[in-house]
């Protein structure tokens, strides 16, 4: 995709300071672009202007082995791990009155908060935005941008001239590059792995759709140049990764948290391997699974995406899952990390969107279901003491 004609830099607001939106709003800045962070509260934008409004970013993935035989290559030590983005400014997001002062256009705007704070965040910040301006949704699971638009622009072919001023670009992202924050760190973000991460165009739901703003195309170059292995795609494209991203998670994240195992627990020893598991029952069982879970997703797509049916083949999902397992295997996946600190986790907008797309289309979803429910269990339980 050729991005031409784009003005010069202007101010990019990140809303979400956990690991992905510290990494991004990092890179970012490197790369010359104003950068404010949307944080909390008033507290936390203090903390951030007291530290010297620097996010600081662990590259840990040079201090992998193929890395630092590469940098070693180049005459380079894996010394400068840790680098600092400076001059950034940070404010709460507080929302202001319509017609404040305060209130200022936000031109282009990244979320990267979880998915269950999605809706909260986007009121934060409603005000500030129009059909000018370019929002960015980079998040776990699906239909974050769907609960956006049921929000606060419904019924948008009914009510086209009054939203047709109000409604901002939209571009979704997906991202594999692996990063963690540490909680005694508030402003450090570790990126663990080097990937990818790919963006695409929502196309917009007035009819005509409008030409996109300036910002769009702005926001895509800077996108594009950022050393993430970025890449700007199609939304047909960019669609079919999403849902196999999502029956990646889907599959994976439920077991890993119900079980507080890391991601290689899902993952089969290879066809010819050796079986490594001390229960016999493990093959079994774990395939089972597998083959369910697969095929209850597949059945589900296939309804909802007809167009996407050959390449969303049980077969297909079963490898792409069978993939992400192994190549993450030593990962403990976000879901786990959740219920380990007690906090909500986003089966919401994972399993509970399987489910909710299966009842929609009249597909059954007894594995999802299951495991929405007890996962959603394994949450409330953090609300009960145990007793004697």
């Amino acid at each position: 995709m050729v991005l031409e004609g784009t003005s010069a830099a202007s101010r990019i607001h990140v809303l979400g300071a956990g690991a992905v939106g510290l990494l991004f709003a990092a890179h970012l800045r490197q790369s010359g672009h104003p950068i404010t962070l949307l944080l909390r509260s008033q507290a936390s934008a203090d903390r951030f202007a007291r530290s010297g409004g620097c996010i600081s970013v662990v590259d840990d993935w040079v201090r992998s082995q193929p890395s630092r035989k590469i940098l070693q290559a180049k005459g380079s030590s894996d010394d400068m791990a840790r680098w600092l983005a400076e001059d950034i400014q940070a404010r709460a997001t507080t929302p202001l009155p319509s017609g404040c002062d305060q209130v200022s256009h936000i031109d282009k705007l990244i979320i990267t908060t979880k998915a269950q704070d999605t809706l909260q965040a986007y009121w934060s910040v409603r005000g500030s935005l129009n059909s000018k301006s370019t929002v960015v949704l980079l998040q776990n699971g699906m239909g974050t941008y769907e609960a956006i638009q049921r929000e606060f622009y419904p019924s948008p072919q009914q009510h086209q001239q009054e939203l047709i001023s109000e409604i901002p670009t939209f571009i979704i992202g997906t991202n594999a590059n692996g990063c963690l924050r540490v909680p005694e760190d508030e402003f450090t973000t570790h990126h663990t792995a080097k990937v990818s991460c790919q963006f695409a165009v929502r196309p917009s739901l007035l009819n005509p759709p409008p030409p996109l703003p300036p910002s769009a195309l702005d926001m895509l170059k800077a996108l594009s140049s950022l050393p993430l292995g970025a890449t700007i795609t199609n939304w047909s494209d960019l669609h079919l990764v999403l849902l196999l991203k999502l029956a990646a998670n889907a599959v994976i994240c439920p077991v890993t948290a119900l079980t507080g195992c890391r991601n290689g627990y899902i993952a089969l020893p290879p066809p010819n391997g050796t079986q490594q598991c001390a229960d016999v029952g493990y093959y079994d069982s774990m395939r089972s699974y597998l083959s369910s879970a697969c095929a209850e997703i597949a059945a589900v797509y296939a309804r909802a995406h007809p167009h996407l049916h050959s390449e969303l083949t049980i077969q297909a999902i079963e490898e792409y899952v069978s993939h992400i397992a192994y190549s993450s295997a030593r990962n403990r996946s976000s879901m786990l990390q959740d219920v380990t600190s007690g906090r909500q986790t986003e089966v919401e907008w994972i399993n509970g969107y399987l489910v909710r797309l299966g009842q929609q289309h009249g597909v059954p979803t007894p594995v999802n279901t299951l495991l929405y429910t007890l996962v959603k269990l394994k949450e409330a339980a953090r609300y009960h003491t145990s007793y004697e």
